[in-house]
């Protein structure tokens, strides 16, 4: 998944939940300015920053092995 990708997601799920992205931010005790880097598809978070939004958003990170027809 793309910066861009993961952004654009952040983004349409935190609008679809009705907050705003000082509220995410503040719950999940990142910057703003991060956040808003981030659902523009910049910058890039570390693991227990992107933990924290992902929580307050109510998603979750998976791993999983990718298909042959996957890889690049």
């Amino acid at each position: 998944m793309s910066n861009q990708e993961m952004g654009r997601l952040l983004r349409l799920r935190r609008q679809s939940l009705g907050l705003s992205r000082g509220y995410v931010a503040e719950l999940a005790g990142v910057s703003l300015r991060q956040l808003l880097e981030w659902e523009a598809g910049r910058g890039n978070p570390g693991f227990v920053q992107l933990q924290g939004v992902l929580q307050v958003l109510g998603l979750r990170l998976a791993i999983e092995p990718i298909r042959q027809t996957e890889i690049a």
